[in-house]
C-alpha cells in the first residue's frame, strides 16, 4: 500500500501541472486522500494564503528572498494558497492566478482508528510529499514573478482595481483565518492615478478611491504587504 500511494500521488502530479490558461482555477495539487481510496475526505482548509505580487516593481534580492521565506513560514496543513501576480502589460494580464494549492489536513484519530494500519504508512509518506510539493511549486512560482519584475517607472499597474479583484474571493472563502500577502512598491499608476506626475496628496487619494468604489472588504482578511514605499 505504502509503494502504491507514493505511485499514484506521483502520477497525479503529472495531471496537476495543469496549461497557464487552466491554472489556479482549481487546486492544483493532488488529494492523499483520493490516492489511498479512503471513503472520507480532508477536512477543509483552515487557513487561506493569497500572495499577491505586483510584476511592476523589482525588489532586491534580499526581499526577494524575504519574500520567499514568509510564504514559507505561513504554509502548513490545512491550508490553502493562491499565487497570483497583476500589472502584466500584454493585454487582458493585468491580473492572473498562476497557481492555487491545498495542502490536506492530516487524519484525525477517530479516522485514523478506520483504516487499516498497513496503509498509513504509505498515507504518511504521501502527505509529506504533497507538503514539500506544496512549497517548491508556491516558491517556485512566486520566484518565476519575482525575478521578470521589470521595475519601470512607466509600467502600468492598477493596484487598487487588482485588490478590488481578488477581495471578493477571499472574503467569499470559507476558511475562518485569511491572510492576503500582498507584494508591492504602492506605485499606482493607472486610470485611476499616476504617482510618477507628483507626490499623491493621501486625503485627495482616499476621496477619489471612495468616489470610484475602489475601497472594498476582504472579509477579515488580516493584509500584509512587502516593499511599500520603494522608489523606482
Amino acid at each position: 500500500m505504502q509503494k502504491r500511494s507514493c505511485a499514484v500521488f506521483g502520477i497525479l502530479l503529472l495531471t496537476a501541472l495543469a496549461p497557464a490558461a487552466e491554472a489556479g482555477l482549481v487546486n492544483q495539487i493532488p488529494s492523499c486522500y483520493a490516492a489511498s481510496h479512503y471513503s472520507f475526505a480532508s477536512a477543509p482548509p483552515q487557513r487561506l494564503l493569497y500572495v499577491l505580487i505586483d510584476q511592476a516593481g523589482a525588489l532586491s534580492p534580499a526581499l526577494q528572498k524575504s519574500v520567499i521565506d514568509n510564504i514559507n513560514h505561513a504554509l502548513g496543513p490545512a491550508t490553502k494558497f493562491v499565487i497570483a501576480e497583476f500589472s502584466r502589460t500584454s493585454t487582458h494580464h493585468y491580473l492572473r492566478v498562476l497557481f492555487t494549492g491545498i495542502i490536506e489536513s492530516p487524519m484525525s484519530a477517530a479516522e485514523r482508528n478506520n483504516v487499516p494500519m498497513n496503509s498509513l504508512g504509505g498515507f504518511n509518506d504521501c502527505m509529506r510529499g504533497q507538503a514539500g510539493y506544496a512549497l517548491r511549486m508556491a516558491d517556485t512560482t512566486a520566484q518565476r514573478v519575482l525575478q521578470s519584475a521589470t521595475g519601470a517607472a512607466n509600467q502600468p499597474n492598477d493596484i487598487l482595481y487588482s485588490l478590488k479583484t481578488v477581495a471578493p474571493v477571499i472574503a467569499q472563502d470559507t476558511a475562518p483565518e485569511k491572510v492576503l500577502f500582498l507584494v508591492t512598491d504602492g506605485f499606482e499608476n493607472s486610470s485611476f492615478a499616476n504617482f510618477g506626475a507628483g507626490v499623491p496628496n493621501p486625503a485627495q487619494m482616499l476621496q477619489r478611491a471612495r468616489a470610484q468604489r475602489l475601497l472594498t472588504n476582504f472579509g477579515g482578511a488580516r493584509v500584509f504587504v512587502l516593499g511599500a514605499g520603494i522608489s523606482r
